[in-house]
């Protein structure tokens, strides 16, 4: 699995995450926090997008490896995080009774970090995944058996 295949696993669990709670909020009847939520939860992930972004340029792993990095680049990366700043403020001021929804919702990132974490463990201990409890030890696992 590459970089760019976990970075969409990520971004896709935290997305089924906040649509899954937003959905729950909303069907108790608590649609100012779901809004909260969504909210929060579309700032983290786009922030996370853009967070990748400039590590990938940085790293020069990225889809535009190619350009320099220079005044524009750093401008830039200030500029969004500066948006990101005004969405979150732009967010407590739309929904102020909800602050822990919309922290919950800033947070669906990191838990999705979490999830895929679990996972990659879950499959690492686990390889093909074929109901076996046997740990993946050095020379057990199947790419090393050929």
């Amino acid at each position: 699995m590459t970089f760019l295949d976990r970075e969409a696993a990520l971004l896709r669990t935290s997305f089924v995450l906040a649509l899954l709670a937003a959905a729950g909020l909303g069907a108790a009847g608590r649609f100012r926090a779901a809004a909260a939520l969504t909210l929060g939860a579309v700032v983290a992930i786009v922030s996370a997008r853009w967070l990748s972004v400039v590590v990938g340029r940085l790293l020069g792993t990225g889809p535009s490896e190619r350009r320099k990095l220079g005044w524009k680049f750093a401008l830039g990366a200030g500029l969004r995080y500066l948006l990101v700043g005004l969405a979150v403020f732009a967010a407590v001021s739309f929904v102020p009774g909800e602050p822990v929804w919309l922290v919950t919702g800033l947070s669906v990132v990191v838990l999705g970090i979490v999830i895929e974490g679990a996972r990659d463990l879950w499959k690492g201990r686990h390889p093909g995944n074929q109901g076996t409890a046997e740990p993946a030890s050095p020379g057990n696992r199947p790419e090393e058996r050929i």
